[in-house]
């Protein structure tokens, strides 16, 4: 399954919807989670460098933390 997403990430993500960095952030409560959370998908390298550093410094300015309630990915036919 590994190699699978590896070598087709964007057919993995629609064959199994993950949550994206940005579903997460949604789910924050605070800057400094966010902080975590983006640090995190940094590491695992979900998103890139430049990615991390641009949503660390906009990240009051997109407007998204604490946006969405737990519970919301069930009613959109998303799992977790």
């Amino acid at each position: 399954m590994e190699k699978f997403r590896k070598m087709f990430p964007h057919l993995y993500r629609e064959l199994f919807p993950l949550p994206t960095v940005l579903d997460h952030l949604e789910r924050c409560e605070n800057y400094e989670q966010a902080i975590e959370v983006i640090e995190y998908f940094e590491r695992r390298g979900e998103i890139s460098k430049e990615y991390a550093v641009y949503l660390k410094e906009n990240i009051t300015k997109l407007g998204i933390i604490g946006t969405r309630k737990r519970g919301e990915y069930e009613r959109r036919g998303v799992s977790p």
